[in-house]
């Protein structure tokens, strides 16, 4: 066979060959490339959706106590109380720096079960107290924070009528500035808008409180951290009022120490969970040592499950 017959049979071949495997090889890479750009959407779509998420946060609590005092004013301490809370924020602006450095909205809820079936004239009876609360809190500079809440007091058992409260509070994390002998100071405004929690005018009052920590004992991966918790209620106007509509502008002074410990052995993706106990007494002026059956003073321990995410 001549050797321009090789080279013509060789041609053929590779051509007739090449053909199918060009086209395979074609099909494939155009295959890989839309795979490619599926992933990459589906990438881009899962970090959108993950941006978004990453902008809510919240926490949920359980507390369990012997007593219920509300700033000051009996509501049972002859029972076993739970209550259980929830809250949920959403970060509108974040910034590093000027004048106003975070805006974050929310909403919560909060209960209280009394084994006592405080009040109850309706079921269910041991669920004494529901509260809804939408939330507004701005971030300053310096670390300082306002949060806007508006309450609605409910009492799902009737023991009550419905309340409605606007708070304004302005807190300090002094934790940057003063290290380990911050203090967390924060004051309170309540203005009473519908009904009353005391007495028998919508009023005004103010809390202030520090929470510093005394001590912590390093352990790895269990941490406890002792603090100091101190809250003094004031009356601006008919707050705690007698019935004689005179009142004294002392409501009380809660004081006590606190003890808290990360659970580390919960998974990270269930987020960061926490178990505390806190005792604390409550020293009250004459209106409401009345209202506590005569009792001046009046001590309170709550433990604590709660969870952040």
């Amino acid at each position: 066979m001549s050797h321009r017959l090789l080279c013509a049979l060789g041609t053929l071949l590779v051509t007739t060959l090449g053909l199918p495997l060009s086209a395979v090889a074609q099909e494939t890479e155009e295959t890989q490339a839309i795979e490619k750009t599926e992933n990459a959407d589906e990438s881009a779509k899962a970090e959108e959706d993950e941006g978004w998420l990453s902008h809510f946060s919240g926490a949920i609590q359980a507390d369990f106590s012997n007593a219920y005092y509300f700033r000051g004013i009996l509501q049972e301490r002859d029972s076993f109380i739970a209550e259980p809370w929830g809250e949920l924020y959403y970060s509108l602006y974040s910034s590093e720096d000027g004048p106003i450095r975070d805006v974050s909205v929310g909403g919560g809820v909060w209960a209280s079960f009394h084994t006592e079936e405080t009040g109850a004239s309706d079921n269910p009876k041991s669920l004494y107290e529901v509260d809804w609360y939408p939330i507004i809190s701005i971030g300053l500079p310096q670390s300082l924070s306002l949060t806007t809440i508006y309450y609605f007091y409910t009492s799902p058992n009737d023991a009550f009528r419905t309340v409605q409260e606007l708070n304004f509070k302005l807190a300090w994390d002094d934790s940057e500035a003063l290290g380990r002998f911050a203090l967390q100071p924060w004051i309170n405004l309540a203005i009473e808008i519908n009904r009353t929690s005391f007495g028998n005018h919508k009023g005004e009052g103010l809390q202030l409180g520090v929470e510093p920590t005394l001590f912590e004992i390093p352990f790895e991966d269990y941490p406890v951290t002792f603090t100091a918790p101190v809250e003094i209620g004031l009356a601006l106007k008919n707050y705690y009022e007698r019935d004689d509509d005179d009142e004294s502008t002392f409501g009380y002074l809660s004081f006590g120490m606190g003890a808290s410990v990360p659970l580390a052995f919960m998974p990270e993706c269930l987020g960061s969970w926490t178990f505390s106990v806190k005792g604390k007494g409550y020293w009250l002026n004459h209106t409401l040592a009345n209202a506590n059956l005569g009792r001046t003073m009046s001590p309170q321990v709550t433990g604590s499950l709660g969870l952040e995410f």
